[in-house]
C-alpha cells in the first residue's frame, strides 16, 4: 500500500509522527495526504434568514458573514455547493463575484466587512424534507439539516471546515403552525408575510458543520437543569414515548459536568427526534438531532435503551462543540471521547461490571473491522473522504485506547487533564498533540510513547499468556508473548495488572512487557486458585490464555471479574467436551452478571452439540432476563431439530416476550431450514413491534430458510410502501440468494433509491452475494451515491467480490461447500462430544 509522505507544512500545528505501521486494506492507491485549507481571511459571525418551501422542498436564503481579511484584501472563497445565487454585496453594495457550482469567491478590500448572499437551493444533501409516502400516508412533514462532516455546504454559504469557528445566527421561516429550531438561544418567534418564523441565535462560537436546523410539527417538552432549559421535541404521537427515552438527560448531563468539573457550557440543550434520520443522532451545539427509533414503547424499554445514544450526543457538546477537532484527521478527540464518557455514564448509572462488558463489546466492534475490512491509524491523514474516517477505530477503539490512558495516569489525574483541556481550547479547536501536551503537562511524564503506539499506529497488541505452577519452589511462572501480525507493531511497552487469588492471599501485581517475550515469576505460599490476567480490562489488546477447560472452569464459575469471565466462557466455548457444556449451563443459568450469561449462551452455541443444544433449550424455558434470554435465541440457530422450531416458535408467538426476544427467534428459526417454519414465520410477519423488530426478524429469519416463498415476500416487503427500517431488512437479506437475475435486477433498482437506509441494504445485499453482477450494481452506488459513506461501501464490497473472483471460486459452489462442511462439523463435534462424554463419565 502507498503510503504518501506528508509535504513541508506551512501553517501553524504540529506535524503527526510519520507512521512505522500504516495499516492495511483502508487507503486505495491514489489517496494522498490531505491538510486543512489556508484561509487568509476569518469569520466571526453568520446571520441567516431562511425560507423553507415544503411543497417545492427548496429553500430560500439572505445570508450575512462578518469577515476579517487579514492581508490586503483579494478573492475569499466560501463553499456553495449546487446553488443558485442571486446577488452579492459588500457592507450593502454590489460586489465582485463568481461561482462555479461549487466555491462562490468574492473580492472584498482589507479589514472587516459583511458580506451579503442571496440565494436558493434544492439541496441533494445536507438538507432533507420527509414528507407523507406510500408507507406512512399520515406522516407530518419535517425538514432537517445534517453537517457533518462537509454537507451544510448544500445548502447554505460558508467555510465548511470545523477549524473555522464563529458565532451564528438563524431565523427560520416556515409554514403556519410549524416549529422552527436551531443552535443556541430562542430570540424571538413570530408570523410575518404568511410565514412564522423562529429567530435562534448561538452567542459562543461553534464549528460550521454544528449549524443545524430542523422544521416541522413537533410536540414539545421540557424541564430545567441548573437553570439550562431542557427541551424535547418529538413527532406527533409519540409524545406518550418521550419520557422513556430522555429521562435520564438531566443526570447525564450532571454526571459529566462533575466529572470534568466543567459545568454543561450553554443556556439551553434541546434534543429532536425526527423521521428517516441517516444517523443515530448528531451532536449539534445545544440542538441535537436524533433518529425517531430511539423513541420507544414500555415494551421496548425492557430490553432497549436510548441512554446510550443520549448520553453519547450530550458528551459531545463538551468534547467536538466546545472543544472542537481542528481538521477531520483528529475526529477521534471528538467520537472516541463521546463513546468513552458514554461507557463512564454506564459505569456511574449502572455499575462496574456494565462498564467493563461496554469496554470488551467495544472491542469486539473494533476487532470485527480490523479482521474483515482493514487497519488503520486512529489518526491518519491518508484519506479521500472525511466521512470514512468515522468507523470502529474512530469510535470504539479510540474509547477503550482513552480508557487505557485513564487508567495509566489514575483517574483523578486523568480528570485533572480533562478539565485542563477543555479550559484551555474551549470555544475554539485543538488537535491530537495539544491534547497530549496537556495530559503531560497534568501528569508530569512523557505520553509520546504511548500515543505512537496507540494513535499515530495501526493495528494492537495481541498477548499469549502460559502459566505454570511449580510446586517444589512454590513458584507461579507466567510467560507473556506478543503474538500481533505484521500491521501491528512488532513489540509493544505494556504495563499488565495480574490478579493472583490463593486460599489465603488475594494480591495484584504489574508485569512490565518491555520485550516480544517476558517471563514473570511470584512467590506465593500456595498454588493459586485463580489468576486474572488485567482483570478490569484497562489495557488494549487481545488475550489469548493458555489454559485447560477445569482451568476455564474455575475462572467462569469463581472468577470475580467480569472480563476473566467473559474469557472464560469464549474459551470453553471453543474447547468444547461434556464438562464445558455443563459448566456454560450453569453460567447462563446463574451467573450474577447478565453479560458473562448471554456469553456463556454464545459459548454453547458455538459448540454445536447435541448436549449444547438441550441446554439451551432448557435454559429458554427458565431464563427470565430478557438480554441473556435474546442470545439464547440467537445461539440455538447454530443447531437444527424440531424440538429447536419448537421451542422457538414458542417465543416468538408469546406476545408476552419482548420484541427484540421474539426477533432473535424468528431468525433462528429460518436457520433451522426445517418444513413448516415459513408458516410459522408468514403469521408474525407484520406483528407491531418497536422499530418493526419483530418484521425484521422474520425477514432475516426467512432469507436464512430459503426458498422461492420466502424470496417472493422479501422481494414484496423491499418494495416502497413498507417503513424503511423493514424495507432495508428485505433488501439486505436479498444477499442470500445468489444466481437469481431478478434479485440483480431489484437491487440495481434499489441503488439509486432515495431513502439512505434502502441503498445502504443494497450494498450490504451485493457485498454477500459475491458475484460479478453485483459489481456494476456497486460500482455505480461508489461512483454516484450522494453520500461517501455509501460510495466507500460500495467500493469495499466491490474489491471483495473482485478477489473473490479472481480465485476462481464461483461463491454458490463455495457457499454450497461451506455447507456441507459445517454441517459434517456439526455431526463430528456431536460424536466427539459424545465420546468425550462417555470417557469422563468413566473416569
Amino acid at each position: 500500500m502507498d503510503i504518501y509522505p506528508p509535504p513541508p507544512i506551512q501553517i501553524s500545528m504540529t506535524l503527526i509522527y510519520p507512521y512505522y505501521k500504516p495499516g492495511r486494506g483502508f487507503a486505495y492507491p491514489e489517496y494522498v495526504s490531505r491538510y486543512p485549507p489556508v484561509n487568509n481571511f476569518r469569520v466571526s459571525h453568520l446571520k441567516l434568514e431562511l425560507w423553507i418551501d415544503f411543497e417545492g422542498q427548496s429553500l430560500r436564503g439572505f445570508e450575512e458573514v462578518e469577515v476579517e481579511h487579514s492581508a490586503g484584501g483579494g478573492w475569499v472563497a466560501f463553499d456553495a455547493c449546487e446553488m443558485w445565487i442571486e446577488s452579492v454585496k459588500v457592507d450593502g453594495k454590489d460586489a465582485e463575484w463568481r461561482y462555479d457550482g461549487e466555491r462562490l469567491h468574492v473580492r472584498l478590500d482589507a479589514g472587516r466587512c459583511r458580506v451579503e448572499i442571496s440565494y436558493r437551493a434544492r439541496p441533494r444533501k445536507g438538507f432533507h424534507f420527509i414528507k407523507p409516502d406510500k408507507a406512512n400516508p399520515d406522516r407530518a412533514p419535517q425538514a432537517w439539516s445534517q453537517g457533518e462532516t462537509e454537507y451544510n455546504r448544500y445548502w447554505l454559504p460558508l467555510v465548511d471546515h470545523p477549524s473555522q469557528k464563529h458565532t451564528s445566527e438563524i431565523i427560520v421561516y416556515v409554514p403556519r403552525g410549524f416549529i422552527g429550531i436551531s443552535n443556541g438561544d430562542l430570540i424571538s418567534r413570530g408570523s410575518k408575510d404568511g410565514w412564522d418564523y423562529w429567530h435562534w441565535r448561538m452567542d459562543k462560537p461553534h464549528s460550521p458543520y454544528l449549524i443545524s436546523v430542523v422544521a416541522g410539527v413537533f410536540e414539545e417538552y421540557g424541564e430545567e437543569f441548573n437553570g439550562v432549559r431542557l427541551s424535547y421535541y418529538v413527532p406527533p404521537g409519540y409524545g406518550k414515548f418521550y419520557r422513556l427515552s430522555f429521562e435520564k438527560t438531566p443526570k447525564i448531563l450532571e454526571f459529566f459536568s462533575k466529572y470534568l468539573d466543567y459545568p454543561y457550557p450553554y443556556g439551553k440543550y434541546a434534543q429532536v427526534a425526527v423521521y428517516e434520520f441517516i444517523f443515530g443522532g448528531m451532536e449539534n451545539t445545544t440542538a441535537t438531532t436524533l433518529t425517531e427509533l430511539t423513541l420507544h414503547d414500555e415494551k421496548a424499554h425492557i430490553d432497549f435503551s436510548s441512554d446510550p445514544l443520549i448520553a453519547h450526543e450530550a458528551a459531545h457538546q463538551w468534547f467536538g462543540d466546545l472543544v472542537t477537532c481542528r481538521d477531520w484527521p483528529h475526529i477521534w478527540l471528538n467520537e472516541s471521547f463521546a463513546t468513552f464518557l458514554e461507557n463512564l455514564f454506564v459505569r456511574h448509572d449502572k455499575g462496574e461490571d456494565e462498564f467493563v462488558y461496554e469496554n470488551i463489546r467495544d472491542m469486539d466492534s473494533y476487532l470485527s473491522e480490523y479482521r474483515d475490512y482493514y487497519a488503520r491509524p486512529i489518526v491518519t491523514r491518508v484519506y479521500k473522504y472525511a466521512a470514512e474516517l468515522f468507523d470502529a477505530h474512530t469510535y470504539p477503539k479510540g474509547g477503550v485506547v482513552l480508557n487505557m490512558l485513564r487508567a495509566l495516569l489514575g483517574e483523578d489525574t486523568f480528570r485533572k487533564g480533562l478539565n485542563l483541556f477543555l479550559k484551555r481550547y474551549a470555544y475554539s479547536v485543538a488537535d491530537t498533540e495539544d491534547f497530549r501536551k496537556v495530559m503531560e503537562e497534568v501528569s508530569g511524564r512523557s505520553l509520546e510513547q504511548f500515543f505512537e503506539q496507540f494513535f499515530y499506529n495501526a493495528g494492537h497488541p495481541a498477548i499469549r499468556v502460559e502459566e505454570e505452577w511449580r510446586d517444589s519452589t512454590r513458584q507461579l511462572v507466567l510467560r507473556f508473548k506478543q503474538t500481533q501480525g505484521e500491521d501491528s507493531l512488532p513489540i509493544y511497552h505494556l504495563d499488565i495488572p495480574v490478579r493472583v487469588k490463593t486460599k489465603s492471599s488475594d494480591k495484584e501485581f504489574t508485569v512490565e512487557l518491555r520485550e516480544k517475550e517476558v517471563t514473570h515469576v511470584i512467590s506465593l505460599d500456595e498454588q493459586p486458585e485463580l489468576v486474572c490476567i488485567d482483570p478490569r480490562f484497562e489495557v488494549f489488546k487481545t488475550l489469548e490464555l493458555a489454559r485447560g477447560v477445569e482451568q476455564h472452569i474455575k475462572v467462569l464459575e469463581s472468577d470475580e471479574h467480569v472480563y476473566c469471565r467473559v474469557l472464560a466462557a469464549r474459551a470453553l466455548g471453543r474447547l468444547g467436551g461434556a464438562k464445558a457444556v455443563e459448566a456454560l449451563k450453569r453460567s447462563v443459568l446463574g451467573d450474577r452478571f447478565w453479560g458473562v450469561s448471554a456469553e456463556a449462551a454464545k459459548a454453547l452455541g458455538e459448540l454445536r452439540t447435541e448436549e449444547a443444544k438441550n441446554a439451551l433449550i432448557e435454559a429458554l424455558s427458565i431464563v427470565t432476563d430478557t438480554k441473556v434470554k435474546r442470545s439464547i435465541c440467537e445461539a440455538l440457530g447454530n443447531f437444527r431439530g424440531y424440538d429447536v422450531v419448537e421451542a422457538l416458535s414458542k417465543i416468538l408467538s408469546n406476545g408476552e416476550e419482548s420484541y427484540y426476544v421474539r426477533q432473535a427467534a424468528a431468525t433462528s428459526l429460518g436457520k433451522t431450514k426445517k418444513e413448516g417454519v415459513y408458516e410459522i414465520l408468514l403469521r408474525h410477519i407484520d406483528t407491531p413491534s418497536h422499530a418493526s423488530a419483530i418484521t425484521v426478524g422474520v425477514l432475516r429469519g426467512l432469507a436464512e430458510l430459503g426458498g422461492e416463498e420466502a424470496l417472493k415476500t422479501l422481494m414484496r416487503y423491499a418494495e416502497a410502501d413498507k417503513q424503511s427500517t423493514v424495507r432495508a431488512a428485505a433488501i439486505a437479506s436479498l444477499g442470500k440468494f445468489p444466481g437469481r437475475r431478478e434479485v440483480v435486477e431489484v437491487l440495481r433498482q434499489y441503488a439509486r433509491d432515495p431513502n439512505y437506509r434502502v441503498r445502504r441494504a443494497v450494498v450490504a445485499a451485493c457485498r454477500e452475494l459475491l458475484s460479478s453482477e453485483a459489481i456494476g450494481i456497486l460500482e455505480d452506488v461508489a461512483q454516484n451515491d450522494v453520500y461517501e459513506m455509501n460510495r466507500r461501501a460500495a467500493r469495499d464490497a466491490a474489491e471483495r467480490i473482485r478477489k473473490s473472483l479472481e480465485k476462481g471460486i464461483e461463491y454458490k459452489e463455495l457457499r454450497e461447500e461451506l455447507e456441507r462442511i459445517k454441517e459434517e462439523n456439526r455431526r463430528l463435534v456431536e460424536r466427539v462430544s459424545i465420546l468425550a462424554g462417555a470417557i469422563e463419565s468413566k473416569a
